[in-house]
């Protein structure tokens, strides 16, 4: 009777078809052992030696004896397996240990590991999903369910977040192990050993190149954050050209983070307190600060270098400050590969070709169809001026801005709009800024929208600050939906149509769906400044 093979946890990794010499995938291959594994593959190695954990010696001084015996073992593999399929060689590295440490950066698939999962992991078993939202500040979640459940399950956006890694049981424990994990490496525990792993890798490689995993995960593939080192370098590249040569085509500035501006003094590109402040900032403005030799031979790392200040109001001191590579947006399209990448807050991501097409076609169909509502450009120091002045020169108009109402304990203040017209608009404006910006805009009129529909005390509260000829007659009666219609206003210096970052145009994408499911008419109304 043969004798049956234990359990092996293997961390898998795709490298790339550009690499094929070992020197080119493994880091100072020179200093480690290797072993070639005849007709598998070839093991590189690192000398392995005991030590002393730093914390028995911080944390314990002398309290501990020397002749403790307390000791940690550094231990480092990685096999290298080339394999053929259809008469294709791909080289795939397994990571033992630290093993992964000795992989050269950029050498492997990037979600090579998650794609393979979603193709052998049953999805009404999942078990933990690792998340990124997109739409807000960009934010890190993790989460477990307590028994196996379904995508749904865990509240994901498929349109704002990127999904980072999943584990969840097999469909075949047998073949596949119990649960498996998959992220850019494939992590699971399988009956595999050194005799088998070659069928096990062309048996994974499979699962990779299938496209099963679309039938319950193919929105997977709409937001995916790049890590390919020569795909960024060349992104980069052309990002620098394109500030080299004005116009600039699909890239612009903007204020990464929400901020307060009534608080806001203006901007600056140098420390120097006698520099000229900027309403706002931008890439002309910026590029314009620039020297003519750094203009001339501009850098990424120049970008990064270079400060944008943001100056208070109360004290002109520094109240917030970004690098500008971080206040860039800036979209590419390879029209060979048909590809369209973003780049946000100082990373760049891969869209899903149909994905950015839907999503900037339902833009420009809301864009196109504007609002009837008409308010006067905008030449004012903060936006609760502008909306004070607007209500005062048009009777049609009240300006209910910083009037935020609290409900209860769930709910922080919500402000129920900015300016409110007499027949039933609620108008919410923001000055143009980036992503996280401009999502903060499109949610409150949400929450707002939802809020008002479903809550009788809301509009008991929002009527006690609408002065008497705006107010509600009946504050009990749910109100009707299709005869408010919600106003998203975005104050912008650009001449040209308005246009925002892409990942805002998902946020106000979803914001339109869920507001016009509950009835209400929802338009975009671009406010000029100084008459553009």
């Amino acid at each position: 009777m043969a004798k049956k093979i234990p359990s092996n946890k293997l961390s898998i990794y795709l490298v790339k078809k550009d690499y094929s010499a070992h020197e080119d995938i493994v880091k100072n291959i020179q200093t480690l052992n290797a072993e070639d594994l005849n007709g598998v593959g070839t093991f590189y190695y690192g000398d392995s030696f005991e030590f002393t954990p730093s914390w028995v010696k911080k944390f314990f001084g002398m309290a501990i004896s020397n002749s403790a015996r307390i000791f940690s073992a550094s231990a480092k593999g990685l096999l290298l397996v080339e394999i053929t399929k259809d008469a294709e060689k791909r080289i795939f590295a397994i990571a033992f240990g630290y093993g992964w440490q000795s992989l050269k950066p950029g050498v492997i698939e990037e979600r090579f590991g998650l794609k393979t999962a979603l193709g052998i992991i049953d999805p009404d078993n999942l078990r933990k999903i690792d998340k990124k939202n997109m739409v807000t500040v960009p934010k890190d979640t993790s989460e477990q369910l307590s028994k196996a459940g379904i995508a749904s399950d865990f509240g994901i956006d498929i349109e704002q977040d990127l999904i980072r890694s999943v584990t969840g049981k097999s469909i075949d424990e047998k073949k596949y192990g119990k649960y498996i994990t998959g992220k850019d490496s494939l992590s699971i525990s399988v009956r595999v050993n050194i005799s088998s792993i070659k069928d096990f890798l062309k048996i994974c490689y499979e699962r990779y190149l299938s496209d099963d995993y679309k039938k319950y995960f193919d929105w997977i593939d709409q937001i995916a954050e790049i890590k390919d080192i020569k795909l960024i370098e060349e992104l980069n590249n052309k990002l620098i050209e394109n500030l080299k040569n004005s116009p600039f085509n699909k890239t612009w500035m903007a204020v990464p983070d929400v901020v307060e501006w009534e608080h806001v003094s203006g901007f600056r590109y140098s420390h120097k307190k006698e520099e000229e402040l900027k309403d706002d900032i931008d890439v002309s403005s910026f590029m314009n600060f620039l020297s003519d030799d750094e203009k001339q031979n501009l850098t990424l790392g120049l970008l990064k270098n270079k400060i944008v200040y943001c100056i208070s109001s109360q004290n002109d001191e520094i109240k917030h400050h970004w690098n500008a590579f971080s206040c860039l947006y800036c979209e590419e399209h390879d029209n060979v590969k048909n590809k369209t990448f973003i780049l946000s807050n100082g990373k760049w991501y891969e869209i899903e070709s149909d994905f950015s097409q839907q999503v900037n076609a339902d833009f420009q169909s809301l864009r196109t169809s504007g609002s009837t509502v008409t308010l006067p450009s905008y030449n004012h120091d903060n936006e609760n001026e502008y909306n004070k002045a607007a209500a005062i020169s048009d009777g049609n108009l009240c300006c209910m801005d910083c009037n935020c109402i609290t409900i209860d304990k769930t709910h922080s203040k919500i402000e129920f709009c900015d300016l409110m017209t007499k027949d039933k608009k609620f108008i919410h404006i923001k000055r143009y800024g980036g992503s996280s910006v401009l999502s903060h805009l499109f949610s409150q009129g949400l929450v707002s929208g939802e809020l008002f529909l479903r809550d009788t005390k809301f509009r008991e509260k929002v009527n006690e600050k609408l002065p008497d000829s705006f107010k509600i007659s009946n504050v009990k009666a749910k109100p009707i939906a299709s005869q408010h219609e919600v106003v998203y206003g975005i104050i912008s210096s650009c001449s040209e149509d308005l246009d925002i970052p892409f990942f805002s145009k998902v946020s106000l994408r979803t914001a339109k769906n869920r507001l016009e499911t509950f009835g209400y008419k929802v338009s975009l109304l671009k406010i000029s400044t100084n008459g553009n």
